[in-house]
Protein backbone atom coordinates (compact mmCIF):
# COMPACT_ATOMS: atom_id res chain seq x y z
CA UNK A 1 0.00 0.00 0.00
CA UNK A 2 2.94 2.57 0.65
CA UNK A 3 4.63 1.35 -2.45
CA UNK A 4 1.37 2.22 -4.13
CA UNK A 5 0.29 5.76 -2.28
CA UNK A 6 4.40 6.72 -3.59
CA UNK A 7 3.81 6.02 -7.48
CA UNK A 8 0.69 7.45 -7.26
CA UNK A 9 2.02 10.76 -5.40
CA UNK A 10 5.35 10.58 -7.76
CA UNK A 11 3.16 9.85 -11.09
CA UNK A 12 0.72 13.14 -9.53
CA UNK A 13 3.94 15.81 -9.14
CA UNK A 14 5.14 14.45 -12.41
CA UNK A 15 1.91 15.80 -13.95
CA UNK A 16 1.81 18.89 -12.62
CA UNK A 17 5.09 19.33 -13.13
CA UNK A 18 4.69 18.85 -16.94
CA UNK A 19 1.75 21.32 -16.44
CA UNK A 20 3.68 23.95 -14.71
CA UNK A 21 6.61 24.00 -17.67
CA UNK A 22 3.78 23.64 -20.37
CA UNK A 23 2.12 26.69 -18.63
CA UNK A 24 5.23 28.42 -18.17
CA UNK A 25 6.80 27.26 -22.20
CA UNK A 26 3.04 29.50 -23.29
CA UNK A 27 3.83 32.65 -20.87
CA UNK A 28 7.46 33.00 -22.57
CA UNK A 29 5.87 32.87 -26.10
CA UNK A 30 3.23 35.08 -25.41
CA UNK A 31 5.74 37.76 -23.68
CA UNK A 32 8.07 37.57 -26.01
CA UNK A 33 5.95 38.74 -29.16
CA UNK A 34 3.23 40.74 -26.70
CA UNK A 35 3.86 43.65 -29.38
CA UNK A 36 2.67 41.80 -32.12
CA UNK A 37 -1.32 41.04 -32.89
CA UNK A 38 -3.76 38.76 -31.55
CA UNK A 39 -5.38 36.61 -34.38
CA UNK A 40 -8.38 34.66 -32.46
CA UNK A 41 -9.83 31.35 -33.98
CA UNK A 42 -13.34 30.67 -33.29
CA UNK A 43 -15.62 27.40 -34.83
CA UNK A 44 -19.26 27.79 -33.96
CA UNK A 45 -21.20 29.78 -31.66
CA UNK A 46 -24.64 28.80 -30.33
CA UNK A 47 -27.56 29.78 -27.78
CA UNK A 48 -26.74 28.91 -24.64
CA UNK A 49 -29.82 25.97 -24.61
CA UNK A 50 -28.33 24.54 -27.78
CA UNK A 51 -24.82 24.68 -26.01
CA UNK A 52 -26.73 22.63 -23.47
CA UNK A 53 -28.66 20.66 -25.29
CA UNK A 54 -26.54 19.38 -28.53
CA UNK A 55 -23.22 21.04 -28.23
CA UNK A 56 -22.15 19.98 -24.70
CA UNK A 57 -18.97 17.73 -25.65
CA UNK A 58 -18.27 20.20 -29.05
CA UNK A 59 -15.19 22.32 -27.88
CA UNK A 60 -15.32 24.30 -30.60
CA UNK A 61 -19.01 25.82 -30.28
CA UNK A 62 -18.93 28.70 -27.60
CA UNK A 63 -22.50 29.28 -26.00
CA UNK A 64 -23.77 33.00 -27.29
CA UNK A 65 -23.59 34.10 -23.60
CA UNK A 66 -19.88 33.21 -23.28
CA UNK A 67 -19.12 34.82 -26.65
CA UNK A 68 -21.29 37.86 -26.07
CA UNK A 69 -19.16 38.44 -22.38
CA UNK A 70 -16.09 38.27 -24.89
CA UNK A 71 -17.22 40.84 -27.82
CA UNK A 72 -18.80 42.87 -24.68
CA UNK A 73 -15.29 43.22 -23.56
CA UNK A 74 -13.52 44.35 -26.29
CA UNK A 75 -15.88 47.01 -26.98
CA UNK A 76 -15.88 48.65 -23.54
CA UNK A 77 -12.11 48.56 -23.46
CA UNK A 78 -11.93 50.22 -26.92
CA UNK A 79 -10.29 47.76 -28.68
CA UNK A 80 -9.60 47.92 -32.61
CA UNK A 81 -10.89 45.02 -34.29
CA UNK A 82 -9.18 44.66 -37.46
CA UNK A 83 -10.25 43.23 -41.22
CA UNK A 84 -8.44 41.28 -43.36
CA UNK A 85 -6.74 44.11 -45.27
CA UNK A 86 -6.13 45.81 -41.68
CA UNK A 87 -4.40 42.66 -40.87
CA UNK A 88 -1.78 43.08 -44.20
CA UNK A 89 -1.58 46.54 -43.71
CA UNK A 90 -0.20 45.99 -40.63
CA UNK A 91 1.81 43.11 -41.46
CA UNK A 92 3.54 44.66 -44.66
CA UNK A 93 4.37 48.02 -42.44
CA UNK A 94 1.81 50.07 -44.33
CA UNK A 95 -0.22 50.66 -40.89
CA UNK A 96 0.07 51.48 -36.95
CA UNK A 97 -2.38 49.44 -34.91
CA UNK A 98 -3.69 50.54 -31.67
CA UNK A 99 -2.19 48.97 -28.56
CA UNK A 100 -5.36 47.31 -27.93
CA UNK A 101 -6.14 45.50 -31.04
CA UNK A 102 -6.78 42.09 -32.02
CA UNK A 103 -8.59 39.96 -35.08
CA UNK A 104 -11.51 37.59 -35.37
CA UNK A 105 -11.37 35.14 -37.33
CA UNK A 106 -14.33 32.16 -37.94
CA UNK A 107 -13.59 28.70 -39.30
CA UNK A 108 -15.27 26.78 -41.28
CA UNK A 109 -18.60 28.85 -42.35
CA UNK A 110 -21.21 27.96 -40.13
CA UNK A 111 -24.63 28.98 -40.52
CA UNK A 112 -24.54 30.16 -37.19
CA UNK A 113 -21.69 33.08 -38.03
CA UNK A 114 -24.60 35.04 -39.42
CA UNK A 115 -27.50 34.01 -37.45
CA UNK A 116 -25.94 33.83 -33.44
CA UNK A 117 -21.90 35.89 -34.67
CA UNK A 118 -22.77 38.60 -36.82
CA UNK A 119 -25.91 39.84 -34.87
CA UNK A 120 -23.34 40.37 -31.56
CA UNK A 121 -20.64 41.58 -33.84
CA UNK A 122 -23.04 44.29 -34.81
CA UNK A 123 -24.44 45.06 -31.62
CA UNK A 124 -21.09 46.14 -30.23
CA UNK A 125 -20.00 47.62 -33.45
CA UNK A 126 -16.98 45.17 -33.92
CA UNK A 127 -15.51 43.34 -37.24
CA UNK A 128 -15.00 39.27 -37.71
CA UNK A 129 -13.60 37.00 -40.57
CA UNK A 130 -15.14 33.83 -41.38
CA UNK A 131 -13.53 31.38 -43.25
CA UNK A 132 -15.60 29.81 -45.00
CA UNK A 133 -15.40 26.12 -47.27
CA UNK A 134 -16.36 26.18 -50.46
CA UNK A 135 -17.84 22.79 -50.95
CA UNK A 136 -20.38 23.26 -47.95
CA UNK A 137 -21.88 26.35 -49.76
CA UNK A 138 -21.63 25.29 -53.37
CA UNK A 139 -23.31 22.45 -51.96
CA UNK A 140 -26.16 23.85 -49.43
CA UNK A 141 -24.74 21.66 -46.50
CA UNK A 142 -26.87 21.68 -43.75
CA UNK A 143 -25.79 23.98 -40.70
CA UNK A 144 -23.67 25.59 -43.29
CA UNK A 145 -23.69 29.33 -45.17
CA UNK A 146 -25.43 29.31 -48.94
CA UNK A 147 -24.07 31.33 -51.27
CA UNK A 148 -26.90 34.22 -50.72
CA UNK A 149 -25.46 34.29 -47.13
CA UNK A 150 -21.90 35.50 -48.03
CA UNK A 151 -21.86 39.31 -48.70
CA UNK A 152 -18.85 41.22 -47.21
CA UNK A 153 -20.17 44.21 -45.33
CA UNK A 154 -18.40 46.66 -42.32
CA UNK A 155 -18.87 44.15 -39.71
CA UNK A 156 -18.22 40.77 -41.69
CA UNK A 157 -16.43 39.46 -44.45
CA UNK A 158 -15.70 35.94 -45.92
CA UNK A 159 -12.70 34.28 -47.56
CA UNK A 160 -11.43 30.63 -48.14
CA UNK A 161 -10.96 27.98 -46.16
CA UNK A 162 -10.62 25.67 -49.07
CA UNK A 163 -13.02 24.07 -51.61
CA UNK A 164 -12.57 20.52 -50.30
CA UNK A 165 -9.43 20.08 -48.57
CA UNK A 166 -10.86 19.91 -45.39
CA UNK A 167 -10.72 15.95 -44.93
CA UNK A 168 -8.31 12.92 -43.44
CA UNK A 169 -6.31 11.23 -46.10
CA UNK A 170 -6.38 7.39 -45.59
CA UNK A 171 -2.87 6.86 -45.13
CA UNK A 172 -0.79 7.43 -41.57
CA UNK A 173 -3.81 9.61 -40.52
CA UNK A 174 -2.87 12.81 -42.20
CA UNK A 175 -4.89 15.70 -43.06
CA UNK A 176 -5.75 15.75 -46.78
CA UNK A 177 -3.83 18.78 -47.72
CA UNK A 178 -0.63 17.01 -46.79
CA UNK A 179 -1.22 14.20 -49.40
CA UNK A 180 -1.90 16.64 -52.21
CA UNK A 181 1.07 18.21 -55.16
CA UNK A 182 0.72 21.97 -55.88
CA UNK A 183 -1.08 21.05 -59.15
CA UNK A 184 -3.80 19.44 -56.72
CA UNK A 185 -3.62 22.31 -55.02
CA UNK A 186 -3.88 25.09 -57.31
CA UNK A 187 -7.31 22.94 -58.66
CA UNK A 188 -9.01 22.93 -55.27
CA UNK A 189 -8.01 26.75 -54.87
CA UNK A 190 -9.01 27.56 -58.55
CA UNK A 191 -12.81 25.42 -57.89
CA UNK A 192 -13.23 28.03 -54.63
CA UNK A 193 -16.61 29.96 -55.15
CA UNK A 194 -15.25 32.43 -52.62
CA UNK A 195 -12.42 34.68 -52.29
CA UNK A 196 -9.19 33.10 -52.01
CA UNK A 197 -6.86 36.23 -50.90
CA UNK A 198 -6.66 35.37 -47.53
CA UNK A 199 -6.61 31.51 -46.70
CA UNK A 200 -6.88 29.49 -43.32
CA UNK A 201 -5.34 26.29 -43.88
CA UNK A 202 -7.96 23.10 -42.66
CA UNK A 203 -7.00 21.99 -39.13
CA UNK A 204 -3.98 24.55 -39.33
CA UNK A 205 -2.42 22.42 -40.62
CA UNK A 206 0.30 23.51 -43.86
CA UNK A 207 2.72 21.27 -46.23
CA UNK A 208 5.63 22.22 -48.54
CA UNK A 209 3.12 22.07 -51.83
CA UNK A 210 0.84 24.31 -49.92
CA UNK A 211 3.27 26.98 -49.25
CA UNK A 212 5.44 26.58 -52.96
CA UNK A 213 1.40 26.84 -54.23
CA UNK A 214 0.60 30.06 -52.21
CA UNK A 215 4.16 32.16 -52.86
CA UNK A 216 2.85 32.12 -57.04
CA UNK A 217 -0.73 32.90 -56.01
CA UNK A 218 -3.09 35.65 -55.77
CA UNK A 219 -3.41 34.44 -52.23
CA UNK A 220 -1.97 37.80 -49.73
CA UNK A 221 -1.92 36.14 -46.32
CA UNK A 222 -2.26 32.50 -44.59
CA UNK A 223 -3.34 31.91 -41.31
CA UNK A 224 -2.30 28.48 -39.22
CA UNK A 225 -3.16 27.52 -35.59
CA UNK A 226 -1.32 25.85 -32.38
CA UNK A 227 1.56 28.29 -32.07
CA UNK A 228 -0.13 29.85 -29.43
CA UNK A 229 1.56 33.43 -29.84
CA UNK A 230 0.52 36.59 -31.22
CA UNK A 231 1.34 37.43 -34.85
CA UNK A 232 4.17 39.13 -35.70
CA UNK A 233 5.64 41.34 -38.88
CA UNK A 234 8.42 38.55 -38.47
CA UNK A 235 6.28 35.48 -39.22
CA UNK A 236 5.66 33.44 -42.27
CA UNK A 237 2.93 35.49 -44.70
CA UNK A 238 1.36 32.19 -45.49
CA UNK A 239 2.21 30.09 -42.09
CA UNK A 240 0.59 33.29 -39.91
CA UNK A 241 -0.42 32.19 -35.90
CA UNK A 242 -3.77 32.12 -34.50
CA UNK A 243 -5.11 31.12 -31.07
CA UNK A 244 -7.55 28.59 -30.92
CA UNK A 245 -10.41 29.53 -28.98
CA UNK A 246 -12.50 26.79 -27.22
CA UNK A 247 -15.66 26.42 -24.79
CA UNK A 248 -13.24 25.68 -22.04
CA UNK A 249 -11.45 28.96 -22.61
CA UNK A 250 -11.46 30.76 -19.00
CA UNK A 251 -12.17 34.48 -19.57
CA UNK A 252 -8.92 35.43 -17.18
CA UNK A 253 -6.98 33.50 -19.92
CA UNK A 254 -8.56 35.16 -22.99
CA UNK A 255 -8.06 38.57 -21.46
CA UNK A 256 -4.43 38.18 -20.89
CA UNK A 257 -4.34 36.93 -24.41
CA UNK A 258 -5.59 39.87 -25.97
CA UNK A 259 -3.82 42.48 -23.51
Amino acid sequence: MKDFKKMLLTLLCSYLIIGLCWISKDIIIHENNKDGLPVLGYHGVVSDQEKQNHYQNNPYFLSQSQFDQQMKYLAQNNYQCLTMQDVEDYYRGNKKIAKKAVCLTFDDGYLNFNTVVKPIIKKYNLHATCFVIGYKVKHNKAGYLHQADIKNDQYVSYYSHSYNLHHFARIHHLKKIETLSTEEIKKDFDTNIVSNQYFAFPYGVSSQNAQSYLKNSSTHLAFSYNQNRNMTRADQQYLLPRYLMFDKTPFFYYKWIIE
